[in-house]
């Protein structure tokens, strides 16, 4: 799992060398959705797909015409937290939800209840 951590660095690295290079940021969102793929499918496991599907939008910010991202924000979005998942936890909008358990420990990221 440390490889999948130094492997983020180094794609966050070529983006920022790259000035703004939008396809290392869509390579960060696919290590998240290999993390989650690997794991059993839980509330935490949706969490790091909305991770990853948040990433790809970011990456399709930076490039609109970075196709691979968008194709992978579409895989992703059924993976996702409902608004019952949060609901049915206590969470409510605008709430910041750390995600943590051991499939995840790499990541040290959150996501935003939308």
């Amino acid at each position: 799992m440390g490889k999948l951590s130094n492997a983020r660095r180094y794609y966050i690295k070529a983006s920022e060398v790259g000035g703004n290079w939008a396809l290392p940021i869509y390579y960060e969102g696919f290590l998240y959705e290999k993390s989650a793929r690997a794991c059993k499918f839980d509330f935490e496991t949706k969490m790091v797909y909305q991770l990853a599907m948040d990433t790809y939008k970011k990456a399709v910010s930076m490039d609109p015409s970075l196709t691979q991202a968008r194709d992978r924000i579409g895989a992703v979005s059924t993976s996702v937290p409902t608004q019952e998942d949060y609901f049915f936890r206590g969470y409510k909008s605008g709430q910041v939800l750390p995600i943590s358990g051991d499939c995840f420990s790499w990541i040290g990221k959150s996501v935003t209840v939308p």
